[in-house]
């Protein structure tokens, strides 16, 4: 399945709802949100879940699609040490993201039907202190081994637009950020302006 997006907004329980409504006021059909929260109770990421599903986002909802579906979302993002994505789109997920660490598991990842592969971290970051970089080859090594039905996005220390253009100058066809999606909306906004 192509997705048309080119940017993934990734949100936890405590991201402002009104600013995502914001973004996805403005960047429409072009965004996904990764609803990512590893410390939520279920109750609690189904009820920010069904919210932001409200808001008409195309939702994936991190390692649980048991929310995912009773949420209505448009999928599952799997991490690489969670289910497989046959048994996910066997259980029912429509679309199926999953986060890869090397240009071979990204592919490997293309080839066994998921939707999104993001790859990361390219560029140094703070939420993953101590791991190193990939850096932007991993994207062109990645896009050679991939036949492009999936979306590579590229995450890790893209806060701001000449990161952004540097990924996907690089291969990636989406990019994905935390902390600049909930920063100052002026870098947002240039941080989804970045076009292939």
């Amino acid at each position: 399945m192509s997705l048309p997006i080119e940017v993934v907004i990734i949100a936890d329980c405590a991201s402002p709802l009104d600013r995502l409504a914001a973004l996805l006021d403005v960047l429409g059909e072009r965004a996904l949100v990764q609803l990512r929260d590893k410390h939520a109770s279920g109750a609690a990421l189904y009820e920010r879940a069904t919210a932001i599903v409200q808001l008409g986002a195309r939702l994936l909802v991190n390692d649980r699609l048991d929310v995912a579906l009773a949420a209505g979302a448009a999928g599952v993002h799997l991490p690489e040490d969670g289910l497989d994505l046959a048994t996910a789109r066997a259980l029912g997920a429509k679309l199926v993201g999953c986060s890869r660490h090397t240009p071979a598991a990204a592919a490997a990842a293309e080839a066994a039907g998921a939707d999104l592969v993001i790859l990361g971290p390219i560029f140094p970051t703070p939420s993953k202190p101590g791991v190193a970089p990939l850096g932007v080859q991993a994207l062109t090594a990645a896009r050679a081994a991939m036949t492009g039905r999936a979306r590579l996005c590229a995450i890790g220390g893209i806060d701001d637009a000449a990161r952004a253009a540097e990924a996907r100058a690089a291969g990636a066809t989406a990019i994905a950020a935390i902390r600049a999606w909930w920063g100052p909306l002026d870098v947002a906004l240039a941080l989804a302006a970045t076009r292939r």
